[in-house]
C-alpha cells in the first residue's frame, strides 16, 4: 500500500468511525465556548481558528486556500456533528477565500434554500470589519463525507499542504537581499496592521 494510499485509508476510518458515534452534544469550534447539542458552532471567524490549528498561507493559490479551508471546516462538520443541528459558519466579507469556502461548507452540509447569510462585522481591536454569518440544518452528513472521501482519493490533504508549503518557499526565495532585506522583510510581512491599513513601509 503506497503512502497516499495509506493517508486516504487512515481517513476514510476516522470518517467512518464517526458515523457510529453517540448521538449529538453540544459542539464548537473555539475551545470552552459557551454552546448547547441544537448547533455545530463554527463560529466566529471560523477560517481564522481554522488556521490556527493548520496553517493556510495566503501566498497559495487561491484554489488551494479555498480547498484546504473546506476540508478543515468540512472535516470538522463531518467528525463532531450531527443533522438535525444548526451549522453556524462566520467569515469576512471581503475575504475571497472565506466567502467561497464557507459557503461550499454549508452547501455541502444543508440544503441550499435553507441557508441564511446575515451581514454583520467582526471586531479586531478597536475596528468592525464587515463579515457575515451563515446558518442552516445539516441534513446532508453523509453526502458531506462521501465528498470528503472522494477528495481524499483524488488530491490527498497531505499533497495540498505540499502545495501549500512549497508556496511559501518560493515566497521566501524571492525574499529581498542586501543591507536593506530586514528592513523590505518586515515591510512585506502581512500583519494585522497592514490589514487595518497601518505601517509604516514606504
Amino acid at each position: 500500500m503506497t503512502h497516499t494510499r495509506s493517508i486516504s485509508f487512515a481517513f476514510a476510518i476516522v470518517i467512518a468511525a464517526s458515523l457510529h458515534a453517540p448521538p449529538a452534544s453540544a459542539v464548537a469550534l473555539r475551545l470552552n465556548k459557551a454552546t448547547d447539542d441544537s448547533v455545530c458552532d463554527l463560529t466566529h471567524d471560523t477560517n481564522y481558528v481554522l488556521g490556527q490549528r493548520t496553517l493556510v498561507p495566503a501566498v497559495a493559490s487561491s484554489k488551494d486556500q479555498i480547498d484546504a479551508f473546506f476540508r478543515l471546516a468540512g472535516e470538522f462538520v463531518a467528525t463532531k456533528c450531527r443533522n438535525g443541528q444548526m451549522l453556524m459558519l462566520q467569515g469576512s466579507s471581503s475575504l475571497n477565500t472565506d466567502v467561497r469556502s464557507l459557503t461550499a461548507v454549508a452547501e455541502a452540509s444543508c440544503a441550499i434554500a435553507s441557508i441564511t447569510r446575515t451581514e454583520t462585522t467582526i471586531a479586531y481591536g478597536d475596528r468592525a470589519l464587515p463579515a457575515f454569518d451563515l446558518r442552516c440544518t445539516i441534513l446532508k452528513h453523509d453526502e458531506l463525507v462521501s465528498k470528503l472521501n472522494e477528495l481524499e482519493k483524488t488530491d490527498p490533504m497531505e499533497s495540498l499542504k505540499a502545495r501549500m508549503a512549497e508556496a511559501v518557499r518560493k515566497a521566501e526565495g524571492s525574499a529581498p537581499t542586501g543591507p536593506n532585506a530586514a528592513s523590505k522583510k518586515d515591510c512585506g510581512k502581512v500583519t494585522l496592521a497592514t490589514i487595518l491599513g497601518g505601517g509604516s513601509c514606504k
